[in-house]
């Protein structure tokens, strides 16, 4: 392990990475996420001490604004998780860190930004779609789809959609993936 990831995560990180250099310039994006999109409500369980750390970290980040809200949600979600592939899934979460894919990193967001949403009126879905990288589908299970969030923040002049990946946040290729959607994921 190097820090905290897997050697996968720094793997794909450093393979793909460069790419990014190159991506303002209109080359290909990284990632894409294809319809169909399947969108649903989180149903991740933050047990007692989770929530107490929420709440604490929540009262004293002082959320005002939707960008208050998704770095919040974010610096929780990294704080917990960190990626790998190397376990059971579950949304069960505790007070302790521990690897997470992309469907415990979603759900978590999604559940934190339902719950911690404050003076923000938001709503997150977690969303699940087919996935490239580099325009490929992997031959890989684990990589024929991926989990990232839809964020709608509802304002006096109409909804903000936030398409929100804190997967790719935590391994430090950015939480935007509003240019790699391809389709619309059927949400308010």
């Amino acid at each position: 392990m190097i820090g905290h990831r897997p050697r996968i995560a720094v793997a794909v990180t450093a393979i793909f990475g460069a790419t990014l250099l190159t991506r303002n310039a209109g080359a290909q994006t990284l990632f894409s996420f294809r319809a169909p999109h399947v969108a649903r409500a989180p149903i991740a369980a933050l047990d007692p001490a989770r929530t107490r750390e929420v709440d604490a970290r929540a009262s004293a980040a002082k959320i005002t604004t939707p960008d208050d809200l998704v770095a919040f949600a974010l610096d929780v979600t990294a704080r917990a998780l960190h990626f790998g592939l190397a376990h059971r899934t579950s949304l069960a979460f505790d007070g302790t860190e521990r690897e997470g894919n992309c469907v415990e990193y979603a759900e978590l967001f999604a559940s934190i930004v339902n719950r911690e949403h404050g003076v923000v009126d938001a709503r997150a879905w977690v969303v699940r779609s087919d996935a490239k990288i580099l325009g490929e589908t992997l031959r890989d299970p684990a990589w024929k789809d991926h989990d990232w969030v839809l964020v709608v923040v509802r304002t006096p002049s109409g909804a903000r959609r936030l398409f929100v990946d804190p997967t790719l946040y935590d391994m430090g290729l950015g939480w935007d993936v509003s240019r790699d959607v391809r389709g619309d994921a059927g949400l308010p």
